[in-house]
């Protein structure tokens, strides 16, 4: 494996490490962090060699008997930036073997503004897409990694790491990924969970002994901290996070939630006031333009009609025959 990567790759691989683990970088050493990951295959190679040596340095480390843990972090941090090769695991060992190890996790918060569509990319292979007026924070610590949503919506590609589970705290209940790609809704005080590959298991909080629930590939369901909404529905896979190009689809969902999407892209400017036709059943795909070009399509597929409002907003009552 080392013979395939160059001492200049190990070093900056060192470097990423020992900064990213040190539990003091921000969540623009993350992004930079992120950006080097891509920059090339080897990099990727460079820095999973030097996660996976630290790993098992720490394992070997764990099972040993107790010693002395006064070293300060600085060294260990030395001895990854300037170790390459074997060099580099013996430098990690040596390290641990002298008692050096902190679990300080790292916190990054992303958020988006209304309209804006980011792409989040962190050091494990994982990326966030986050929707218009999104929230959330991110925390890595040694054994899990951990993702709050705390409003909107993120599209979530998780990157493997048998290490660490990848769990999101979305409304109340905990998603635990089980090798997937999936989107997390927050709408109001619901939350809606599809799934686009693999599968994801949804747990009650701590209190509840029920509710428990595990969606597939093409499933989705809606639930609420305290219960679970919705029956495991089935949803076209391919079309899960299709908003991340400006397409946004749905198959017997309440108008309202179309409205609450468009109005992340729009601000709340799209109004619904009629809870009849706010809870009307809709099915259809729609290409997102500006917001009065998407009304009007809307009002040419659904039973509405558009009514400017004083502020500039836009109402939308139930259409006469």
């Amino acid at each position: 494996m080392t013979s395939e990567l160059s001492e200049q790759v190990l070093r900056e691989a060192s470097d990423w490490f020992a900064r990213l683990d040190g539990g003091d970088a921000t969540a623009e050493d993350h992004l930079r962090a992120a950006d080097w990951l891509a920059a090339r295959p080897e990099n990727r190679k460079a820095y999973d060699y030097v996660s996976d040596t630290w790993r098992i340095a720490i394992s070997a480390y764990e099972t040993a008997p107790a010693q002395p843990r006064k070293v300060s972090r600085f060294l260990v941090r030395r001895g990854l930036v300037v170790g390459g090769g074997l060099a580099l695991a013996a430098a990690i060992v040596a390290a641990v073997g002298i008692g050096l190890y902190s679990q300080q996790p790292w916190v990054a918060q992303y958020r988006t503004a209304v309209g804006e569509i980011r792409t989040v990319p962190l050091d494990d292979g994982t990326t966030l897409t986050l929707n218009g007026a999104t929230a959330v924070n991110v925390k890595f610590s040694h054994g899990l990694r951990e993702v709050e949503v705390t409003g909107g919506e993120v599209f979530i590609s998780v990157g493997r790491d048998p290490a660490r589970p990848f769990r999101v705290h979305a409304g109340g209940r905990t998603i635990e990924d089980i090798g997937t790609a999936f989107d997390v809704d927050m709408k109001g005080q619901d939350v809606d969970v599809s799934v686009g590959e693999g599968m994801v298991a949804i747990s009650a909080p701590e209190a509840q002994e029920t509710g428990k629930v595990v969606l597939s590939k093409g499933q989705a369901v809606t639930y609420a901290a305290d219960r679970i909404l919705t029956a495991p529905r089935m949803v076209a896979a391919q079309q899960v996070g299709t908003w991340r190009v400006g397409i946004l689809s749905y198959d017997q969902m309440p108008l309202e939630w179309l409205v609450a999407d468009l109005n992340r892209q729009f601000g709340d400017s799209i109004a619904v006031p009629d809870p009849d036709l706010a809870a009307m059943p809709v099915t259809l795909t729609l290409r997102l333009h500006d917001r009065d070009t998407t009304v009007g399509t809307l009002e040419k597929l659904l039973p509405v009609h558009a009514v400017p409002d004083v502020s500039g907003a836009v109402v939308l009552v139930r259409a006469k025959p």
